[in-house]
């Protein structure tokens, strides 16, 4: 029965793994091609709940979109303590994109869309961990958590990875909306 119960945990972690991977593709694609200031920040907080809707079902504690909402506002106040320079950037850009008439979208976007990546790893990673304890941040705390999770994670790693990917994606978005001769 361990046996069988590590199993489960394992497919449960690549599963959650996957359904984070899918949101941070979806949150830094829409951040970077959002000419809208400030209405990016409210998508991206709109796919953060949902994901962790998801995350809640693969760990078999299904949530509400009202308790997702509520745990999301708890990760990133935790994230804003520990990361306000990170999120202050964001805030910037996503006011950029409405000072410059959308101009700086083709400045910010990759970089937008890389930070609302890496957002979304934190919050999914802070969710699962949550989920994991039985919906519980532990005897430490949501700030030692999310602390715990943010010095666990390479962020040049993940940045390069989701500026690459969101780059990659923007370009195919180009090439594809082109008429062909």
């Amino acid at each position: 029965s361990d046996q069988v119960g590590e199993r489960v945990a394992e497919v449960r972690r690549q599963l959650a793994t996957k359904v984070i991977r899918q949101y941070c593709i979806a949150k830094g694609v829409m951040v970077a091609l959002n000419p809208i200031p400030v209405a990016d920040l409210l998508a991206a907080a709109g796919l953060d709940a949902a994901m962790v809707v998801q995350l809640s079902r693969v760990y078999g504690l299904p949530l509400t979109r009202n308790e997702s909402g509520r745990l999301v506002v708890t990760i990133c106040a935790q994230l804003a303590a520990l990361m306000g320079a990170v999120w202050g950037m964001h805030l910037v850009a996503s006011a950029l994109k409405g000072l410059s008439g959308g101009l700086s979208v083709v400045v910010t976007a990759a970089a937008q869309g890389a930070l609302a990546w890496y957002a979304t790893v934190l919050i999914g990673r802070a969710a699962e961990s949550y989920l994991i304890k039985g919906k519980s941040w532990g005897e430490a705390g949501a700030k030692r958590a999310v602390a715990d999770i943010v010095a666990g994670l390479d962020r040049d790693s993940i940045l390069r990875e989701a500026r690459a990917e969101i780059l990659k994606r923007l370009k195919a978005g180009k090439s594809s909306s082109t008429p062909s001769t």
